[in-house]
C-alpha cells in the first residue's frame, strides 16, 4: 500500500503541457459558444431596436392625426354657423322680412366666433 510515484522531468513537463493545452482548448470552446450565443441573439435586439424606434413614431403620428380630427371637428362646425348664417341671408334676400331669423343666425355667427378665440 505505500507505492512510491516518481515523476520524471520528462513526465512533468507533459503533464504541464497537457493541461496549459486542456485550458487552451477549453478557453476557445467558451470562446466559440459565445460567440455564437452573441450572433443568435444579435438579430433580435436588432428587431426590439426597431420595433422601439417604430413604436415612437406610431404615437407621434396619433398625437398629430388626433390634433388633426379635432381641428376638423372644429372647421365643421364653423362651416355649419356659416352655412346657418348664408342660409338666413338668402331667405332675407328671399323674402325680404326674416328679420328674426338673421338676429338669430347673427347671435349663433356671434357666439361661434367668440367662443372660438378663447
Amino acid at each position: 500500500m505505500n507505492t512510491e510515484v516518481t515523476f520524471t522531468p520528462y513526465e512533468v513537463v507533459q503533464m504541464f503541457l497537457w493541461l496549459c493545452g486542456s485550458i487552451v482548448a477549453i478557453s476557445a470552446a467558451v470562446t466559440v459558444i459565445v460567440r455564437v450565443v452573441q450572433k443568435a441573439k444579435e438579430p433580435e435586439q436588432t428587431q426590439n431596436d426597431r420595433i422601439t424606434a417604430l413604436e415612437k413614431k406610431v404615437d407621434k403620428f396619433e398625437q398629430l392625426f388626433d390634433n388633426d380630427n379635432k381641428r376638423l371637428i372644429e372647421l365643421e362646425k364653423g362651416n355649419r354657423v356659416t352655412q346657418q348664417a348664408l342660409l338666413a341671408l338668402l331667405s332675407h334676400a328671399i323674402n325680404g322680412n326674416n328679420d328674426a331669423e338673421l338676429k338669430e343666425a347673427k347671435a349663433k355667427l356671434e357666439n361661434y366666433l367668440i367662443g372660438k378665440e378663447e
